[in-house]
């Protein structure tokens, strides 16, 4: 068949300052405009200066009836929890490719702990809701890890997707649930100067800065970067956090940025080593921050969130080629620990973490050249344009899961209304 034309539903505005989601969104509808695809990108609201890439029309949906949106696409994909929310895209015979490489029922779990059950209770419920009922109706789920392939497919089972039909069609169910992990730029990070140094920025030229690169969630650890510091025998050691508000308005403020302020106050840290970036970098400016550090930090305890994670923001630290001290037990970390490109610690470890920025800032110029060799060759795998093969294959031949394939739509009710409704949107009459 001809290109499809694919729809990337976004529950995230998308515009200079985006979180993970969002970005996700951009990246994945250019890999697939540049494979030829007519795609539209649909969020809640598109914002001037927002980086949307060439050959991709953005679409606000705010305002604007869905139904019309999907009305011309013969592929959406969409993230799960907008999905959970819009299940009646289910009912309109156009396949479904439902992204759900963050499974935020495990975000969700860590983050309300110790909150009052029953608000626990209903945040828990709601987020379980956004995994399991989009599985419900998925054509394809995109995954970033084997790890969230494996919840996948309980899922999948629970849900009672898992058939006679399903499996005659695809045995290992290579087609229904594919691994599609978030990339880095195809283009190299831009150099120049770097906020991060003087004579404008915080740190002093010689100093070795180690770069919280991302959100501070409360399943993540950044009170030990912020003692390992402390603990560092090189007085040259400081560390950076970006750690602005968070750009979708429903998240804001987050909480652990206090906590760890707080801290680096009591060490008398705060304005000296420690610095905290009060805005949310756009993601155009991103390479710059990150080319003035010289290593990458990502930190969480132990929680049931980490083993399925994937965290981004050591893929943007690979990317311009830098160490990685992060926590062992994502599968991130493996590839750090593997391909020795920085250390992995355990959770809480704030002397093997200052030992680590010890040891990094210590190396010489050729081997801290070698490991930024290693960080850059890891990255160059790990491309929007390579890792997104899966989802273009599914788009190339975009066909419902053949437990959802029916013969004729029902001829009355709220779903015939919707079929109609979107015949008519294309053109074909009610």
């Amino acid at each position: 068949m001809a290109s499809a034309s694919v729809l990337v539903l976004s529950g995230d505005p998308v515009g200079p300052t985006m979180a993970g989601p969002a970005i996700r969104a951009v990246e994945l509808a250019g890999v697939l405009a540049r494979a030829g695809h007519p795609v539209t990108l649909a969020a809640p609201a598109v914002q001037a200066g927002a980086p949307v890439p060439a050959g991709v029309a953005a679409v606000a949906t705010s305002g604007v009836r869905l139904v019309e949106v999907v009305a011309d696409a013969d592929v959406v994909v969409v993230f799960a929890p907008v999905l959970a929310d819009h299940l009646w895209l289910g009912d309109l015979g156009v396949p479904l490719v439902v992204d759900a490489y963050d499974p935020g029922l495990l975000e969700t779990l860590e983050a309300r702990r110790g909150q009052a059950p029953n608000a626990q209770r209903d945040w828990v419920a709601d987020a379980a809701r956004h995994l399991t009922a989009p599985l419900a109706v998925a054509d394809v789920v995109l995954v970033a890890s084997d790890r969230q392939r494996h919840l996948v497919l309980g899922v999948l089972a629970g849900a009672g997707r898992l058939g006679p039909r399903v499996v005659a069609e695809d045995p290992g169910l290579d087609s229904l649930v594919r691994v599609v992990p978030s990339g880095v730029a195809d283009e190299p990070p831009p150099s120049g100067p770097s906020p991060l140094r003087a004579p404008e920025g915080p740190f002093a030229a010689d100093a070795f800065v180690a770069l919280w690169g991302g959100g501070l969630y409360a399943w993540l650890d950044p009170v030990t970067l912020v003692e390992a510091v402390a603990a560092a025998g090189d007085e040259r050691v400081g560390a950076a956090f970006l750690s602005g508000p968070h750009p979708t308005p429903a998240v804001g403020e987050l909480p652990l940025v206090e906590v760890a302020r707080r801290r680096a106050a009591e060490l008398g840290l705060l304005g000296r080593r420690v610095h905290f970036v009060d805005r949310w970098v756009p993601y155009a400016e991103r390479g710059a921050w990150l080319a003035g550090a010289d290593v990458g930090v990502s930190l969480h305890r132990h929680n049931v969130e980490t083993e399925l994670s994937f965290r981004t923001r050591v893929l943007d630290y690979l990317w311009v080629g830098l160490p990685v001290v992060c926590t062992g037990g994502d599968v991130l970390a493996e590839v750090v620990g593997a391909d020795d490109l920085g250390a992995v610690v355990a959770p809480g470890d704030v002397a093997g973490v200052a030992a680590a920025l010890d040891r990094l800032a210590a190396e010489g110029d050729g081997e801290r050249s070698a490991r930024r060799r290693r960080s850059a060759a890891a990255a160059r795998s790990r491309r929007w344009s390579e890792v997104a093969g899966p989802l273009l294959e599914a788009c190339a031949d975009p066909r419902l899961a053949a437990d959802r394939r029916v013969a004729e739509p029902p001829a009355r009710g709220p779903v015939a209304a919707l079929r109609r409704a979107v015949r008519v949107a294309r053109g074909g009459g009610g």
